[in-house]
This record gives structure tokens, sequence and C-alpha cells, in this order.
């Protein structure tokens, strides 16, 4: 008997594939890096078979790569080891909503946008927005990830809502950690150890979210700027002010480059910022006042559309601009964060490497919780400028890091930054790895993501 028809006894002929084309649909995700193709797509629709198929994947030491949309931008969905992808973007059904307590209980595959419309009946949404993804991206890879977006600022990221899961570890154990309790100090945070463990701990089978009201009232304004490091200030000023703003985005020049080439929407190509703020009217009014004088003391002018389109339409569209500017060319990523006030220095060591190198880089993101997303296109085919890119991408990384950042702010480490995970962490990864190995023994979960299981690999 082969692994394909063993597995088919446990889920079903119709749910498990060897198929070549469908093993090369699951054999990527949404970064730049080489597809590796699995020995089989196993799709699970209870958590029951989920259990059974990680015991059976234990018992013959296979390697399992779970997924949902696979719009994961750093490899963490690719199965690099072989084994099975397990699949679990049909499990999406909403199992139980509490609305008098603002709480939900799903099961991962559950899409981000179909949570948020099935809860806009009762008033309520769930914040953590995973931006130009948010039409695929799914519940369970987004607490997989810790993913944040635009209203992290506000409202913090996706570990903040998470109140219990429910898990089957690398043994094919079931548990529950946590409760629907909003309050709580008792024992080990074991839902913050889950949450951004990319699905090397365990596999997600249900999640208890803690929900929010919809704002009263929002306001969207939008500025540009002479320079760069006049807006990334006027960031800087706007946080310490302690203004209570839901958003604040940052596009360089490059990237409004980037946007006019996409849809021609005539706009001057300097630096802006994107502000969203959220409440009733008089503090929409009060908070919008506020920040356009700090912006207008920055030489910050109010940003218009020729269209008469309110100038955040655009800014969903960014990433597609920036991918679609030069055919050919491959993105090398970073999402780095730090401290607020070192956002002025990061945007200009950016546009210093832009010059120096002659690349082109994109530097925009969610600045206002201190995070920067600085795009470099290259070209795979010129191994000399593949390498230059390469090299940026660790400049800027390492920067973040000096500053007292962090490697990866929303998208977590995965492959792509791999390699550069001991610098933020130094000797504490011995200490992941002996977690790893306390939820998942034999190594099966997701591995050579994050970390290689021993120093030597």
């Amino acid at each position: 008997m082969s692994i394909v028809d063993d597995l088919r006894k446990i889920v079903g002929a119709d749910r498990v594939s060897n198929n070549s084309s469908v093993l090369e649909s699951v054999s990527m995700d949404e970064s730049s890096l080489p597809p590796v193709q699995p020995e089989a797509l196993v799709q699970t629709l209870t958590a029951d078979e989920i259990q059974s198929v990680v015991s059976y994947c234990c018992e013959h030491a296979l390697p399992v790569t779970v997924r949902g949309a696979g719009s994961d931008l750093e490899g963490s969905a690719i199965p690099i080891k072989g084994g099975i992808v397990l699949d679990v973007s049909r499990m999406d059904k909403i199992i139980q909503l509490w609305p008098e307590d603002l709480q939900v209980k799903l099961e991962p595959g559950v899409v981000y946008d179909k949570l948020n419309d099935y809860l806009k009946r009762e008033s309520l949404f769930f914040p953590p927005s995973p931006g130009g993804s948010s039409d695929v991206a799914t519940i369970g890879g987004m607490v997989s990830t810790n993913a944040s977006g635009i209203y992290s600022v506000k409202y913090g990221g996706t570990k903040d809502f998470v109140l219990e899961l429910e898990i089957v570890d690398g043994t094919g154990t079931r548990y529950k950690i946590g409760n629907r309790a909003v309050k709580r100090s008792s024992g080990y945070n074991l839902i913050d150890l889950i949450a951004g463990s990319e699905g090397t701990l365990a596999v997600i089978t249900s999640v208890t979210l803690q929900l929010l009201g919809i704002p009263e009232g929002n306001r969207k304004i939008a500025f540009k700027f002479r320079s760069e490091l006049e807006a990334a200030r006027a960031v800087s000023e706007m946080m310490r002010y302690g203004l209570d703003l839901a958003a604040v985005e940052f596009l360089d020049r490059n990237v409004i480059e980037a946007l006019n080439l996409l849809n021609n929407y005539g706009l001057e190509e300097t630096p802006c910022l994107f502000l969203e703020i959220h409440g009733p009217e008089s503090v929409l009014e009060a908070t919008a006042e506020t920040a356009s004088g700090v912006a207008a003391e920055l030489g910050g002018e109010p940003l218009t559309l020729a269209s008469g389109q309110n100038p955040w339409e655009i800014r969903h569209h960014a990433t597609n601009a920036i991918k679609l500017r030069r055919p050919g060319y491959s993105i090398i990523r970073n999402d780095v964060a730090f401290p607020i006030s070192k956002l002025p220095e990061m945007v200009q060591y950016c546009r210093q490497l832009a010059e120096e190198s002659g690349l082109l880089i994109h530097a925009f993101g969610h600045v206002g919780m201190g995070l920067l997303h600085a795009l470099i296109l290259a070209r795979k085919e010129d191994a000399e400028e593949w390498r230059r890119g390469l090299e940026i991408n660790c400049k800027i990384i390492r920067k973040a890091i000096d500053c007292g950042g962090t490697i990866s702010g929303e998208h977590g480490i995965g492959l792509g930054h791999k390699a550069m995970f001991g610098l933020e962490h130094s000797g504490s990864v011995d200490l992941m790895r002996q977690i790893k190995k306390v939820f998942d023994p034999k190594g099966i979960l997701n591995p050579g993501k994050i970390f290689d299981l021993s120093a030597r690999e």
C-alpha cells in the first residue's frame, strides 16, 4: 500500500491527490521563492480528520505543511521537505457567534472578508485587516503568522483578538488552549506561542475571536510631501502627540510612480501619507484638524485626485502596481519593524541604498506602528543584479535590528528571512528548538521554516 492509498482511507479518495498539476498548484505561495512539490495533497473537513492525518504522518515521519489560501509572502506554505500538504481551506464554517459577548468561533478556513460580511449584521467586525489579501486570507493563516495590517496601529495584530484555539500537535494529540474570558491570568500564555508559529508547532482546527463594534464613523484624509524625510517626521510627530489614528500609511515617490503607471491616476510623484480615523463625529473632526496641522508644519499639503476619488482608494493597489511595474522582474521583500522614532532614519536609509545600488526600491507600509515594507525589484536571470538585491535586503534588515527592531512585523519568517533569524534572537533560538520538540518531537510540522531543528542543519 502507498501513502496516498493510506490517506485515502482516512479522508476519502476524492480528497487526496497526487496528480502532478494539483501538486504544482500547492508547491508555491505568493513569495518569490522557488516551488517544491509535495508527495500528496490532503483536504480535510473536520478536526477528527486532521487528527487522524497528523497521527498517521507522525507514525511514518512524513512532513506536513498546512495550507489555507497560500497567500503567504515568506514561503511558509512551500513544502520544502516534501511530504503532504494539508489543505484546510474547505473548513470554512462559522461555528458559533455570541453577539452579546462580541465573540465568534470558527473553522480555520474562513476568509477574512467573508467573516466581516457575516459580522456586519450584528454591527461587529474583526479589525486586523491583512490589506490587499483580505479577500483570500484565511483566519487560520492569519493566526499562524500573527498577521496584521492597516488598522493595527489602533487595534493591534491578530493575536490580540484570539481567545481560544483548538489544535493538533505533531503527535496527533488534540488540545484546547485558552478560553472565552477576556481578562485572565492563569498559566502559560500558549495562545501567543501558537500565534505566529507558522504551523511549526500545531495545526489549528478552530479559533475563537474577540470582536469589536463597528465604529460610529470614519474619516480618510491624505497628504503629499516634498520629501520622504518630511513625511516620516510627520508620522513621528503625530504619534508623539498621541493622536488616535486607526491607520497611518506611507507611500514613497517610487510607489506613487508605480501607481500612476498602473492606472494613470495623474498623481504628483511625491511621497504621501494616508490617515484613517474612527469614532464619533466630534473625534473625527478634532483628530483630523490636529493631524492636518502637524502635516502642514512639515510641508504636507492635502492630496486630491483629479477624478474626485478618495485618495485612499488607490492605497490597496500599491503591491500590485510594484509587481507589474517591470515585467520580468521579481520582488525581494521585507517587512521590518522598529521604534517609531527611527522611521525617518529607516526611510532615509532606503533612499540611500537605492541611489547607491541603482536598483528600484519601493518603501511603504503601516508606519504608524513603525512597520515598513521596502520592496526591491531585480531580475533573477541577472545573477549580479539579484545578488545586489539580496544584499540590499539584508542591509535593510540589519539596520532595523540595529535600531532595536525586528526582521518581521507581520509576514513572519518562513523561508524568506530564516537565514537572518539568529541576528535578532541569538541564543534564544536554542530555546525555541526545545519548545518545537515538545510540540512536535519528530519535526514533521512545517519542517525547515523559521529555523532549523539543529544548528548543524
